[in-house]
């Protein structure tokens, strides 16, 4: 319930205070009615700032890479034994933190924000094996992508939920089989609206992730394309 309690209560003491503006970073496909209970209480949140601080901006970054990021960082971190589920198959929409960063900052500077809902996503779509395919490339190294049961996936990362260091855990499992679909509502605004251009994958992706190759490959430029990794 965190996701929850801890915005409405920042909200509350941001309002106390008389903070000018109000910005909440939720998630794209936050939803009260998901199966995961990440989005769904992310979901809760949002419908609670937007009924109690309608002046909230709401962000809805799809998932973030990055320095030290939960994405690249792991793939290339675990390229010997990465774990995937139902093949891999999950859309994503990465975006860099970069982007969202100036996305925000943005919004920040432009009072017709305040009270809107923004969802900042790549505009092209991508599985996750795709963006797998895309670290080989860049390692110059397969990644030994293991496909494990749902279920069994999440059974292992119950017990590591009890572990005093994150690891993983079983609401990331649920997370990892739905797809990241951006919304279809006329009043959601996006990168465009902000006259911001998010950076390709494709091209920023070796700087956050080069120190991942092996020595004699470390210093290897490489520029690559989406078609090189997607059919």
């Amino acid at each position: 319930m965190a996701n929850i309690k801890a915005p409405a209560h920042i909200a509350e003491i941001a309002q106390n205070l008389g903070v000018a503006r109000f910005i909440h970073v939720s998630c794209l496909n936050a939803d009260p009615k998901s199966k995961s209970a990440v989005y769904s209480t992310k979901g809760k949140a949002e419908n609670f700032l937007k009924a109690n601080y309608p002046n909230t901006t709401i962000v809805r970054p799809a998932t973030m890479f990055g320095y030290e990021d939960q994405f690249l960082t792991n793939i290339g971190y675990w390229k010997d034994l990465y774990l995937t589920v139902n093949g891999a198959s999950n859309i994503v929409r990465p975006v860099d933190v970069e982007d969202v960063a100036r996305s925000i900052h943005t919004i920040c500077e432009n009072e017709w924000t305040a009270g809107k809902v923004f969802e900042l996503y790549n505009p092209n779509e991508y599985t996750q094996k795709d963006i797998i395919d895309m670290v080989s490339l860049l390692l110059y190294e397969k990644v030994n992508a293991v496909d494990v049961p749902p279920k069994l996936l999440r059974l292992a990362a119950r017990v590591l939920d009890i572990l005093p260091y994150h690891y993983s855990s079983h609401h990331e499992v649920d997370m990892m089989g739905i797809d990241e679909v951006p919304s279809i509502d006329s009043e959601v605004y996006t990168f465009a609206d902000l006259g911001i251009t998010p950076h390709p994958i494709e091209i920023v992706a070796l700087k956050y992730i080069r120190h991942y190759r092996k020595f004699e490959n470390e210093k290897l430029p490489m520029e690559i394309s989406s078609k090189a990794f997607r059919k």
